[in-house]
């Protein structure tokens, strides 16, 4: 068998995850499928690039090797066509990435009404330095971002702009609604040094976990992790059967035999943000998608976290929303 692009997606695609079972549904084929894939890129390559472990699978060194190479040469392969469409026509597609929001649809309707006409395809990705690397390599025109402090945020590309839309966002976290904390109006970090806390959803690192271990030992402890690898509704059920504790944005949903509580002082802060190609994409439509996610981030907030008991009392705990430049 000879390599083509689509086997080495499928090897970065695993190592991405850290799962068959994830990555095969993130391809959309079978678990059975993707590992009978697997094995003929092995015998093509002449190794092992995997291995089974705990939570999930590890790349060997030879696998290393050979992700190392793969995301070069897709990233060459994206860029070449990317860049190729400044030569075709003008598309009336905007290409549109997000981290995952329980905004995202009501989020597409309102640009669509606000964009009438055009047509969106939109991707999804649990991480920001996923989501600027596909902007570097002029895969998508637009990404959302929810990032963490910018020491630890993947940095701009050239070429790249970046527009806050909500800063500062205090971090809440989700606790088992019997939690010994749980009647509390706001919880100090220190309270948490005992817990076990969840990973946010797999994907390549953006510096999320970083940045909480930082403030964490800040505050005189160090954040035990014992959940990888899991998607949102796992980390959910997680938290309900109170095997662990997660951090969230004030938005979250309701979550069943969850509280989410603010943390006292909001040492933990996030930034919604907007990355564009500047070389493709008006300001003027930037301000629009700015505009339709602030439309519903106020509505979501409004539904969601307002109607908590101790949004009242907690000013600090409210997030600071901001309006288009143009407006």
């Amino acid at each position: 068998m000879e390599l083509e692009l689509r086997h080495l997606r499928v090897v970065c695609r695993l190592a991405d995850t850290g799962s068959v079972s994830k990555a095969a549904a993130a391809l959309g084929v079978s678990q059975p499928s993707l590992t009978a894939q697997l094995h003929r890129i092995e015998d093509a390559i002449g190794g092992v690039l995997f291995e089974r472990g705990p939570y999930g699978v590890v790349a060997t060194p030879l696998g290393k090797h050979v992700l190392g190479r793969a995301r070069a040469m897709l990233a060459d392969m994206d860029e070449l066509v990317g860049s190729s469409r400044r030569y075709t026509a003008t598309s009336s597609v905007l290409r549109l990435g997000a981290v995952r929001t329980v905004m995202f649809g009501a989020w597409l309707s309102r640009l669509e009404q606000l964009l009438p006409g055009r047509q969106i395809a939109a991707q999804v990705d649990p991480s920001c330095a996923v989501l600027t690397d596909l902007l570097a390599a002029d895969v998508v025109d637009v990404v959302m971002l929810g990032r963490c402090d910018d020491a630890y945020a993947p940095p701009c590309p050239p070429g790249i702009r970046e527009q806050t839309m909500v800063w500062p966002e205090p971090f809440a976290v989700a606790l088992p609604a019997d939690h010994r904390l749980a009647g509390k109006d706001t919880i100090d970090l220190v309270d948490l040094a005992e817990e076990i806390w969840i990973c946010p959803p797999a994907g390549k690192e953006d510096g999320d976990l970083a940045y909480l271990r930082s403030i964490c030992e800040s505050a005189g402890f160090t954040p035990e992790f014992r959940y990888a690898n899991l998607d949102t509704s796992e980390i959910e059920q997680l938290i309900g059967a109170g095997r662990g504790i997660s951090l969230c944005a004030p938005t979250v949903r309701e979550i069943p035999n969850t509280i989410v509580l603010p943390i006292t002082g909001a040492p933990l802060l996030w930034r919604r943000a907007l990355r564009w190609r500047a070389d493709s994409t008006p300001q003027t439509d930037v301000d629009l998608i700015h505009r339709a996610f602030t439309d519903v981030y106020r509505q979501t907030i409004a539904t969601h976290a307002a109607t908590r008991p101790w949004w009242s009392l907690n000013p600090g705990a409210h997030p600071t929303v901001l309006n288009p430049m143009s407006t």
